[in-house]
């Protein structure tokens, strides 16, 4: 009975962790191309500085790059822009290098943490776009988020609150 049990629930996790899938004509296959005008959060921990999270062009990949998984995207390669925004050359290079449909570009603008111990609050400002295999913008949207997160979580895991502001603006991308 309990190996029934455990099998089920397995079954039952399994599927409601399974991605989304991409509706017949959508773009599926991506690459990633991030860039940030903001040189470097601060980090409240040794840990944070040795994972490189304290580089908001990390944060902003790897949270990118997840959310389009979860959205049932295949993602094909990610550029790390050392450009603050990355020129339509480099990303149309990116896309061709990979083969892919298109390029997701996330670009963090402007954050405002002064209020994360606090208050738990973050001010995050991102750009994200969908561009095509010829340079074309096929979409654009420029967020602002306001993320707000626990005491403990602002002193243990600082850059969340990035994290949160990307999967919230990622989530949007048709």
């Amino acid at each position: 009975m309990r190996v029934s049990a455990l099998l089920l629930l397995s079954l039952l996790v399994t599927a409601c962790a399974a991605p989304q899938v991409r509706p017949a004509g959508a773009i599926r296959k991506v690459v990633v191309v991030v860039g940030s005008r903001v040189d470097s959060l601060p980090s409240a921990s040794y840990r944070e500085d040795l994972m490189g999270e304290g580089n908001p062009r990390t944060v902003l990949s790897g949270s990118t790059e997840a959310v389009l998984r979860e959205r049932g995207f295949e993602v094909a390669g990610t550029r790390i822009s050392a450009a603050p925004s990355p020129s339509t050359d480099e990303v149309v290079s990116v896309i061709r290098e990979n083969d892919a449909e298109a390029a997701v570009v996330v670009v963090l603008s402007w954050v405002d943490v002064s209020a994360v111990q606090t208050m738990g609050r973050a001010d995050v400002v991102l750009e994200a776009g969908v561009v095509s295999p010829d340079g074309q913008l096929i979409w654009r949207k420029e967020s602002r988020t306001v993320a707000m997160i626990g005491l403990y979580q602002s002193q243990t895991d600082y850059s969340s609150y990035l994290r949160k502001a990307v999967i919230q603006a990622v989530k949007e991308v048709p």
